[in-house]
């Protein structure tokens, strides 16, 4: 990326001095009241919308007609609105200010009913629907699945005639996320975890789907035709509300919002009940960034506060954009952070791989060899201690160790003797070392599953890196035209797979794979930091029989299988074998609180 985009990513300008992102927007123009000149054609750099953008900036900032106004008072005036929508080279849409904000100050007042809610599909023509939904036994249906239905009624139904058309029609047909894509682009992620989590959410939508057509559409043909609720356009929907939709915090739920159960399939919980799920216009425009945290307390020596929040007030009948510190302005891009969560997880939802995440990992699932005769002991101890894969998740981070993973692969590893003692089994579900053997041996099984995960991949770091370097140096910065400049279309049609190099599927695919890799490689560089060589000797001959399973053992304790993915390769065996006693599987979520 800073071959790409030079000095974008300097100290001063997109990247701290700790390689976070910082948040940051400009124009071409000179350097305004301390904003970061970005120039044209670099990550960042802004220009005006065209038209049909300002049609709707314009359309957002008015009143909705009846029937979905029931406030006759005026909003507040949005001449001296301090937010202002941009285009954001490579961003797409963006927001910033059109002047310096302090904290606390109101970024945007919209009237619930310019946003897609349950509240304002129950006053859309499709609200007889959503009561004959309510009052079906058979039908317990997520609001992810009700707005989805608003939106594609709004969209291709009701068409220019929709009070929400201005908003539903400069949707994004394609987020970027992997959702949507066909066989052939999913081919450029075979290896990743990605596509496992990616088939276990379209199953829970198409079951969505599957609950409510045909049915609706015999009941209701005028409002739910077959050919704009297939499953590619409720795939496209469901995607636009997951990667796009708010849960507005209200101090006190309407009633009218509690017939549909409040349930999200994406989540696998109910809804708080003071959390309004909305699509929002022009908040929904906002870009991520990390130069704060989520409030989620994942950041508790930083400042961990969200940059905006949104609420509900209830009593004005409004959602209301807050900002939560002071911006500099003009035209300061205001972005804030859409969560801590894996890139694979941001991926997924909003269609685009993350710079500098610090929340970077790889999932991974310890199981207890179907072989070993301890087997339901050690399921029964995971599970009384709340280290069990199928109710938890485990990860492989880069820079540090996953406590839990080494406490449940401690316990997974347990002799006998080490299960019958409760001092060491104490010292495995509290975080310590057991013993020297059982240290090693975890270490080495975690070896194994690292090395096992990398082995996925049909390429190595060493060769994707070559990729980027290849591209970047067939499409160099042009000080006028921008970056990326090539004579060949950039455009994601990917008719011909062998010539997608500049596609932003191919480059996403290959941005996630070489994090993913980099991710794998740190943690075997970990835990190799403690594994001594006669530790590695003893615990590879007792583990494997086989002369050439001992050597693979061996080959990964010393570091050396690693190599191959990191540095071209050189002649010699490779590869592994062999039956273990702890199994690593792909993670599939399910249910789970993200996916």
């Amino acid at each position: 990326m800073e071959r790409a985009f030079p000095n974008v990513f300097g100290v001063n300008e997109g990247v701290d001095s700790n390689g976070d992102e910082t948040q940051g927007g400009g124009t071409s123009g000179k350097n305004i009241h301390g904003v970061p000149q970005i120039p044209r054609g670099r990550l960042g750099a802004l220009r005006d919308v065209d038209e049909r953008d300002m049609a709707f900036e314009d359309w957002a900032r008015r009143l909705p007609p009846a029937p979905y106004n029931d406030d006759d008072d005026e909003l507040l005036t949005q001449d001296d609105a301090p937010i202002a929508l941009k285009s954001v080279f490579g961003r797409g849409r963006g927001i910033v200010t059109t002047r310096a904000i302090k904290k606390g100050e109101s970024l945007l007042e919209l009237p619930l009913m310019k946003c897609l809610s349950t509240a304002s599909a129950r006053r859309s023509n499709i609200k007889d629907a959503l009561s004959f939904i309510s009052q079906s036994k058979n039908m317990d249906i997520t609001i992810d699945a009700v707005l989805s239905l608003h939106l594609l009624h709004e969209l291709y139904v009701q068409g220019s005639d929709s009070p929400w058309w201005p908003y539903v029609s400069i949707l994004p047909k394609d987020t970027g996320s992997p959702l949507l894509w066909s066989g052939k682009q999913l081919a450029q992620l075979e290896g990743s975890n990605i596509v496992g989590f990616r088939d276990s959410v379209l199953k829970g939508w198409q079951e969505q789907r599957n609950l409510l057509f045909p049915v609706l559409t015999d009941k209701y043909p005028n409002l739910f035709p077959e050919q704009h609720f297939g499953v590619k356009k409720w795939t496209w929907a469901m995607s636009i509300v997951w990667s796009r939709a708010a849960h507005v915090q209200v101090e006190k739920f309407p009633n009218e919002f509690q017939t549909i159960k409040e349930k999200n399939t994406n989540t696998g919980g109910d809804i708080k009940p003071q959390t309004l799920l909305a699509l929002v216009p022009l908040f929904d425009m906002v870009n991520h960034g990390y130069a704060q945290g989520d409030g989620s307390g994942s950041r508790p020596q930083q400042n961990d506060a969200p940059t905006i929040s949104v609420t509900f007030q209830q009593w004005k009948g409004s959602i209301m954009v807050t900002n939560n510190d002071n911006l500099p302005g003009p035209n300061f891009e205001v972005r804030f952070n859409y969560g801590e969560k894996p890139s694979q997880y941001i991926f997924l939802q909003y269609g685009f791989v993350p710079q500098h995440n610090p929340s970077e990992c790889v999932e991974v699932a310890p199981k207890v060899g179907s072989k070993d005769p301890l087997r339901k002991r050690k399921r029964a101890l995971l599970k009384t201690h709340e280290l069990s894969p199928s109710t938890r998740n485990f990860h492989f981070f880069r820079d540090r160790l996953d406590f839990d993973l080494l406490a449940a692969t401690r316990i997974s590893v347990m002799t006998e003797d080490e299960l019958d003692n409760a001092t060491a089994v104490a010292l495995a579900i509290g975080g310590s070392t057991v013993n020297v053997r059982n240290e090693a041996v975890t270490r080495a099984t975690l070896l194994k599953a690292a090395y096992s995960l990398l082995a996925r991949y049909p390429t190595a770091v060493w060769e994707d890196l070559q990729i980027m370097e290849s591209f970047f140096d067939n499409n160099p910065y042009h000080p006028t035209l921008g970056a990326e400049v090539t004579t060949e279309s950039t455009k994601d049609v990917d008719k011909d797979v062998d010539n997608i190099a500049h596609s932003y599927v191919y480059r996403s695919a290959l941005t996630l794979r070489v994090a993913e890799k980099k991710t794998l490689l740190g943690v075997a560089r970990l835990l190799l930091s403690d594994l001594s060589n006669e530790l590695a000797n003893e615990t590879c001959a007792e583990r494997y029989s086989k002369q050439s399973e001992e050597k693979a053992c061996l080959d990964r304790a010393s570091g050396e299988a690693f190599d191959e993915f990191e540095v071209a390769p050189v002649d010699g065996e490779g590869g592994d074998g062999g039956d273990r006693e702890v199994e690593y599987v792909e993670e599939k979520r399910g249910e789970r609180d993200e996916l």
